[in-house]
């Protein structure tokens, strides 16, 4: 294989961080902590979340999906990610989920189904990836249905700050249709950290903008 064919090869293959239809590696893993805080119609709000995967075989990543806003509701879920195709192009995952949500403290049953979509690319002059996906989840023991579709764009600029944009969409059953809009920067930090701080801009409700910080972890 020629040198410069293997290192497009390898930016076209190489995982974003935060998972999607990349798999994480057998014996290794990747952890995400965020924050943040924004201005409601109804007062200041603030949410908590943590995101860990592991990779048990080539073929499968389990991980925990933990979620929490303010004192009103939020979820606690594991999760198990296969792949469905592995191409030089793109990738598809499935990942099922199961474990419980809770509205102001009334915990109830939880499960999710994921479809992902991962690719990355090189033009010659920036590299990223483009993660998307679509995601089914029963809420409320079975109660609740919402449809969900997210999508993440990033750019690779190892050892200097990269621009990424998040956009999130949720439309439960019965429900309104709302959306997430987060642009943000990764900044480097040492042992395979990143500190990501964005502006998120939230459309529920009134509509709302508020600050977010997470720091990544690759172990």
């Amino acid at each position: 294989m020629r040198p410069a064919f293997a290192v497009c090869l390898a930016v076209l293959l190489a995982p974003p961080a935060d998972g999607g239809a990349w798999l994480e590696k057998p014996g290794q893993g990747f952890a995400a902590a965020s924050a943040s805080y924004r201005q409601t119609a109804s007062g200041a709000q603030h949410e908590l979340s943590y995101y860990g995967a592991y990779g048990i075989t080539p073929k499968l990543t389990l991980g925990v999906d933990l979620n929490q806003s303010g004192d009103l509701s939020g979820h606690a879920l594991i999760f198990a990610r296969m792949p469905l195709y592995e191409g030089a192009r793109y990738r598809l995952a499935a990942e099922a989920a199961f474990g419980g949500n809770h509205d102001r403290g009334l915990w109830m049953m939880m499960q999710k189904a994921t479809l992902s979509y991962g690719r990355g690319f090189d033009t010659g002059t920036i590299s990223g990836w483009l993660a998307i996906d679509a995601a089914y989840e029963l809420r409320n023991s079975g109660l609740a249905a919402v449809w969900k579709l997210d999508a993440t764009l990033g750019l690779n600029r190892p050892g200097k700050p990269a621009p990424m944009l998040q956009i999130e969409t949720s439309k439960p059953d019965g429900g309104v249709f709302t959306y997430t809009l987060t642009p943000s920067l990764r900044y480097p930090l040492r042992t395979g950290r990143e500190l990501v701080v964005g502006v998120e801009h939230r459309s529920a409700g009134a509509g709302s903008l508020g600050l977010k910080l997470g720091l990544w972890q690759k172990f």
